[in-house]
């Protein structure tokens, strides 16, 4: 009798476990955390809106698709309309293949997938060309194609990567960046004041600083007001008027 009840017990303890594993596909609730389980569907493009938004024809339905890990520039910044032409000239109006990783959408409602045009990876092609820096990678498929794409534009100083050749490109340094406490600090250390009228920093994501002239030798603190640097890690972009590249900083 004894046997019978220690059968019966790890019966429904059996029953339990394989339960637990295969309830969500029962309910249709399961979790796909193996982002290569995705396959690639095709679309049409119908317009271009900036260098990382598109909207697509997906079987009728006009589908709006933000292309993953990669950040273009802002309407009226410099790169933008190079990085718009770009997708405009590769893609608009021709069939594509869409994939996407674990994340469906973000907060506006966008599809996030890579694009692949002819088994070309656009959102490669893009940050290669530096007209997008890389952006949101965490442990996206694609990821190292991305950061070496970056690394490519980087090195050889192409687009967003180019170097200022104002001559207080070399004077301005950032001398503190406090994630935490919300501040950076940047300081001239020429002997000559500084107009940065029209420079900018900004994070890795869209959130803009606009300076103020330094003095020779001077150091500004500079409030965040809101929350904008991530404590996990982020990056810091100071272009100049031309949006050449000043400083780029990253945690």
């Amino acid at each position: 009798m004894k046997l019978k009840r220690l059968l019966i017990f790890l019966l429904i303890i059996l029953v339990l476990a394989l339960l637990s594993i295969f309830w969500p596909q029962f309910t249709g609730k399961a979790i796909d955390n193996n982002s290569n389980n995705y396959q690639k569907e095709s679309a049409f493009v119908i317009r271009v809106v900036d260098g990382d938004t598109i909207h697509v024809n997906i079987n009728g339905e006009d589908e709006t698709i933000r292309l993953l890990g990669v950040n273009t520039p802002e309407k009226k910044k410099p790169y933008y309309q190079e990085a718009k032409d770009f997708l405009i000239n590769e893609i608009e109006n021709k069939s594509i293949e869409l994939l996407r990783d674990k994340e469906n959408i973000d907060k506006y409602e966008r599809k996030l997938r890579y694009v692949f045009y002819n088994e070309r990876l656009i959102d490669v092609e893009i940050l290669e060309k530096g007209l997008a820096t890389s952006f949101m990678l965490l442990d996206l498929k694609y990821k190292d194609k991305l950061i070496n794409a970056e690394k490519f534009a980087q090195q050889n100083e192409i687009g967003l990567w180019e170097k200022s050749s104002d001559e207080c490109a070399g004077c301005i340094k950032l001398d503190e960046l406090n994630a935490s406490e919300e501040f950076f600090i940047i300081k001239n250390i020429c002997d000559f004041d500084c107009d940065l009228d029209k420079w900018e920093v900004k994070d890795d994501a869209n959130h803009f600083f606009f300076l103020n002239d330094l003095e020779a030798g001077e150091e500004k603190e500079y409030d965040s007001k809101i929350k904008i640097w991530n404590d996990e890690g982020d990056r810091f972009f100071m272009r100049d008027e031309d949006g050449k590249l000043v400083v780029f900083w990253e945690y």
